[in-house]
C-alpha cells in the first residue's frame, strides 16, 4: 500500500519527481484542510482522513507514473523507427558499393563499425525532437540522404550538449573548449536548417508541400534553438566561473547566421538540385 508514494519520496530525485512531490503534498494539505473545516475533529476521523489523503496522493502518483512510462515507451519506439531509417540508408549505400564494384570487399568488422558510428546515441535527451522527427519520417521516401543527414546533424548537436552537461556534473566546471563546442553547435544548427529546407527540392511541386516544408523548417528551428540556447547558457556560465582572461574566446550567438531562406534558397524552387551541406564532427 502507498508503494508509489513511498518510492516517489525515497527513490526519485529528478525535477519531475520534485514537482510531483510538491503536488502530492499540496493535495494532502488541501484534503486535510477541507475535511477538518467541515467535519468533526475526532481522533478516529483524523486517522481516517490521513489515510484517505495518502491514498488519493498515491493514486495521483500512480496515474502520473503510468502516463510517463507510456510516453517514454512511445518515445523509444519512435527513436527506434528513426534509427531504422539510418540503418536503411546505410544498407542501401553498402549495396550500391557492392553492386558497382564487386571486387570491393567490406569486412563484417568494418560494417559493424559503420553501424556503431551511425547510432543516434544522443537524440534521447530531447523527447520533443524525437516526436517531431518521427512525425516527418515520410520525407525519407523523397530524399533518404537528406533525412539521414538531418538525423545525424541533430544527433551531433545533442551530443555536444550531453558532453557539456555530463562534464559539468562530474567536474563542477565546463570543458576548456566550450567556446569551440558552441561554435560547432551553431554551425551544425545552420547546416541542419539548410538541410531540412532542401526537401523543398524533392517533394512534389505543389504549394501545399512547399508550405509544409516551410512549416516544419520553422518548427525544427524552434526545437533545435532550445538546444543551442542551452549550450550558449553553459558557455556564459563558464565565463562567469572562470572570469575573462587571455584564453577567453567570445562567441557571438545572436549574430551567427542561421538558415536564411532568401539568401540560401528560393522559396519556390526553379530546379530540383539537391544543395546539401556536409557537416559531420
Amino acid at each position: 500500500m502507498l508503494e508509489d508514494l513511498k518510492n516517489l519520496f525515497i527513490k526519485q530525485h529528478g525535477n519531475y519527481a520534485k514537482n510531483l512531490q510538491f503536488e502530492s503534498v499540496v493535495i494532502i494539505i488541501i484534503i486535510m484542510v477541507f475535511f477538518t473545516k467541515y467535519f468533526p475533529k475526532t481522533y478516529g476521523f483524523v486517522i481516517i482522513l490521513i489515510i484517505f489523503a495518502l491514498y488519493i496522493s498515491d493514486n495521483l502518483v500512480n496515474i502520473n507514473n503510468t502516463f510517463v512510462n507510456d510516453f517514454n515507451h512511445i518515445t523509444m519506439i519512435k527513436l527506434q523507427l528513426l534509427q531504422d531509417k539510418v540503418y536503411q540508408h546505410i544498407n542501401t549505400k553498402l549495396n550500391l558499393i557492392k553492386s558497382s564494384n564487386k571486387k570491393t570487399m567490406i569486412t563484417s568488422e568494418e560494417i559493424q563499425k559503420i553501424y556503431d558510428n551511425n547510432k543516434l546515441d544522443s537524440l534521447y535527451i530531447d523527447a520533443n525532437m524525437i516526436h517531431f522527427l518521427e512525425s516527418i519520417i515520410s520525407l525519407y521516401d523523397y530524399n533518404s540522404y537528406t533525412f539521414y543527414s538531418l538525423l545525424k546533424g541533430t544527433n551531433n548537436i545533442m551530443k555536444l550538449k550531453k558532453e557539456i552537461d555530463e562534464f559539468y556534473e562530474a567536474n563542477k566546471k565546463y570543458p576548456i573548449n566550450i567556446s569551440e563546442m558552441l561554435e560547432t553547435a551553431l554551425e551544425l544548427k545552420s547546416n541542419t536548417l539548410n538541410n531540412i529546407h532542401n526537401f523543398i527540392y524533392s517533394v512534389p511541386k505543389t504549394n501545399v508541400m512547399f508550405d509544409y516544408v516551410n512549416k516544419i523548417t520553422n518548427r525544427y528551428n524552434i526545437l533545435i534553438s532550445r538546444i543551442t540556447d542551452s549550450i550558449y547558457k553553459s558557455y556564459l556560465k563558464s565565463i562567469d566561473l572562470n572570469g575573462i582572461n587571455a584564453n577567453t574566446k567570445f562567441v557571438s550567438y545572436n549574430t551567427t547566421k542561421p538558415y536564411d531562406p532568401k539568401l540560401n534558397h528560393p522559396i519556390i524552387p526553379n530546379n530540383t538540385e539537391d544543395k546539401l551541406i556536409q557537416y559531420y564532427i
